[in-house]
């Protein structure tokens, strides 16, 4: 049985908790969530006798670790500031509910939740999310570190850079590149190239107006 340290111990760790859980059920590896490491800012919603504040863990190189906060500023310090620096063993962890060719995990440190579907040939770097219910069509290559929130559906052969955020229900239609550090709004529908650093909305979503 391998035992994972928990970067994360909100309500999104307690979600990727059970993809451990599931995934491990399943095996043929099993996992035990050793414990949670509390990291600053948010609020523990894990159970406290496993939580540690992420100051107080002494970190020993090649500690098995999933990454389990959701917004992606905060992931990419974590990497870099966590994983990176003290040379954690980032775990790749995939709901066995989920298609997905081993190959296609190029990285570490990916989450993938129940009833993924990834096409012939996509490729996955590091640390990026699936939650559930979503789609990535054939050919497609995800950098590092997006996030997906559930029903992201994209086409074929589509390219999306790293540190992206992509919130519920997105489609992305097939050849689209996208570059890094961007944002999506909620149901959002891309048809054309993305550029870094940018947010994207829709402009018809729905708002309510008071009647007079």
């Amino acid at each position: 049985m391998k035992e994972l340290v928990f970067i994360g111990a909100g309500k999104f760790a307690l979600e990727v908790a059970r993809y451990v859980a599931d995934a491990s059920a399943a095996g043929p590896e099993t996992y035990r969530i050793a414990r949670y490491a509390v990291v600053d800012g948010e609020t523990a919603h894990a159970p406290a006798e496993l939580c540690t504040g992420l100051d107080e863990v002494v970190w020993e190189p090649g500690t098995p670790v999933v990454l389990a906060v959701s917004d992606t500023a905060v992931r990419r310090r974590l990497i870099d500031e966590v994983v990176v620096k003290h040379g954690l063993a980032a775990e790749n962890i995939v709901h066995p509910s989920s298609r997905v060719d081993p190959a296609a995990l190029q990285g570490v440190g990916n989450v993938i939740g129940p009833d993924n579907y990834l096409g012939v040939n996509v490729t996955l770097g590091s640390f990026n999310v699936l939650n559930y219910l979503s789609s990535v069509g054939h050919h497609s290559r995800l950098g590092a570190n997006n996030f997906l929130a559930p029903n992201f559906h994209c086409g074929n052969s589509v390219e999306v850079g790293d540190d992206n955020f992509f919130g519920l229900a997105c489609t992305v239609a097939p050849e689209v590149v996208i570059g890094s550090d961007c944002r999506f709004q909620a149901g959002l529908g891309l048809f054309e190239n993305a550029a870094s650093g940018l947010t994207y909305l829709a402009p018809s979503r729905i708002k309510t107006i008071k009647s007079l």
